[in-house]
């Protein structure tokens, strides 16, 4: 039976996604959801660049990402890894091709395309609350009184959306390493171990560059679940975002002593305060609320062998959760 590391994120973030737009117009991706109204999307291949990029900054040559010699040069338009990587089994020493598999066709050639699937699924990150139609206007004033030409400030709209996302990674464990048709994989345990506390690390700390900003994608909520019988759950469509009140009235009394009298000072503070809460259909499971350096713990001995399928909760402290 095969093993499984499914994780299931929450993070919060602004606009992460553009769409093709028209004109001077900058769209964000949307999705239409079963109530009818519009959320904001960022597509599985913009958190697929993002994971790739961001890990190749976080671990360097133990992370190499295939450039110009990698990827063959014809005549058509489909870009695919080299045949020689097959050929030779070097593929599998970039991560992009190890864990998001590939495609290798030869143009005019009539044999099939040689196809990897990938043994690391991302869906899409999907907003928690719908899209209300923000945006902003912008123009290039500035550089265009500076440059003289007054004339040419390139004027735009561009729409905007801040609040959670929630997206799925689901790991086939002992796909990673394995080549389609081959009985051995090209790695051992530590190897694959290796590349899948790099993912996990890579998620617990993901930024992505966009438009000029900087956006954190580091997870406020993730549900891990470790199955070792093949039959693996996500909860990705039962969590729901709402949102918790906090009215505290807090009265404190101090007593003082003056010339033999006794004076009582009552001071009086409010706490008013709106949190995300977030709610989740666990069913029957319990998951066991864990720190981000123990889930990783669990995580890598469970990709060695070493323990038996789990299901993990982390969140961040100040994050309400009812189940």
């Amino acid at each position: 039976m095969s093993r499984y590391i499914v994780l299931d994120v929450v993070f919060h973030a602004g606009s992460l996604n553009y769409d093709q737009g028209t004109g001077n117009f900058q769209e964000l991706k949307k999705i239409t959801k079963w109530d009818g109204r519009q959320y904001v999307m960022v597509s599985r291949y913009a958190l697929r660049y993002s994971l790739l990029h961001w890990a190749n900054k976080l671990f360097g040559e133990s992370w190499p990402l295939a450039g110009s010699e990698e990827f063959k040069s014809d005549k058509s338009n489909v870009t695919n890894p080299k045949k020689e990587l097959l050929v030779e089994k070097k593929i599998l020493n970039y991560p992009e091709f190890d864990l998001f598999g590939y495609m290798i066709t030869e143009q005019g050639s009539k044999e099939s395309a040689k196809t990897r699937t990938a043994p690391v699924k991302l869906s899409h990150a999907i907003s928690l609350t719908p899209f209300k139609f923000d945006s902003h206007f912008n123009a290039n004033l500035d550089l265009a009184n500076r440059s003289g030409n007054k004339e040419n400030i390139n004027p735009f709209n561009m729409e905007e959306h801040r609040g959670f996302y929630i997206y799925n990674i689901t790991i086939d464990l002992d796909r990673l390493g394995k080549l389609d048709g081959d009985s051995e994989g090209q790695y051992g345990a530590d190897k694959k171990s290796e590349k899948v506390m790099q993912l996990l690390k890579t998620v617990f700390s993901l930024k992505r560059e966009i438009k000029g900003r900087m956006e954190d994608l580091s997870p406020w909520l993730v549900v891990v679940g470790l199955y070792e019988d093949g039959n693996y759950a996500t909860y990705l469509d039962r969590l729901e975002l709402s949102k918790s009140h906090i009215y505290k009235l807090i009265t404190k009394e101090k007593t003082t002593q003056d010339n033999g009298r006794t004076i009582k000072e009552i001071e009086s503070e409010t706490l008013d305060k709106d949190a995300p809460k977030f709610v989740i259909d666990f069913g029957e499971e319990k998951p066991i609320s864990r720190q981000k350096s123990e889930i990783l713990t669990e995580v890598e001995n469970f990709a060695k062998g070493k323990s038996r399928g789990g299901l993990y909760l982390f969140k961040r402290d100040f994050v309400e959760l009812s189940a």
